[in-house]
């Protein structure tokens, strides 16, 4: 059983305010709210929402991720990406579930699975072998 401590760091939420522009990486296990302007990665285990009015040049990885502003780069949820009224997407969507209202602009690529950690197989053709040609003493 997990310790009360991991369960209230699981349910810890950080706000990016509207007025702060901000370049780099972030990770970790909380869940984040964004209404400002970020320039980097994402890389949490809880969620991420990003607010009317923020804007997001980066990339984002969580469990679930909600839109209601701008993102330009690649979003993989383990669980869902929801793409609200006000959302404008351009970059690549990787998730097994997907909600997209009404109003919400997405131009990119979407790749829905079950496993979105993982890159898609690339198809490698076999090596084929020298075809045999037959011995002298075979041919009649």
């Amino acid at each position: 059983m997990a310790s009360p401590r991991a369960k209230d760091a699981a349910k810890e939420t950080t706000y990016f305010g509207k007025n702060l522009k901000i370049s780099g990486n972030v990770s970790g296990e909380g869940s984040l709210i964004i209404l400002g302007t970020f320039e980097g990665e994402f890389n949490l285990k809880g969620q991420v929402k990003v607010a009317q009015g923020a804007v997001i040049k980066g990339n984002i990885r969580a469990a679930g991720v909600s839109i209601n502003g701008k993102v330009d780069g690649t979003i993989v949820a383990s669980e869902k990406i929801l793409l609200d009224t006000t959302a404008s997407i351009r970059g690549r969507l990787v998730t097994p579930k997907i909600s997209i209202q009404d109003g919400a602009v997405f131009d990119g690529e979407l790749q829905m699975s079950s496993k979105p950690e993982q890159p898609p197989k690339v198809a490698v053709p076999e090596a084929k072998q020298p075809l045999k040609s037959p011995a002298l003493s075979e041919i009649k």
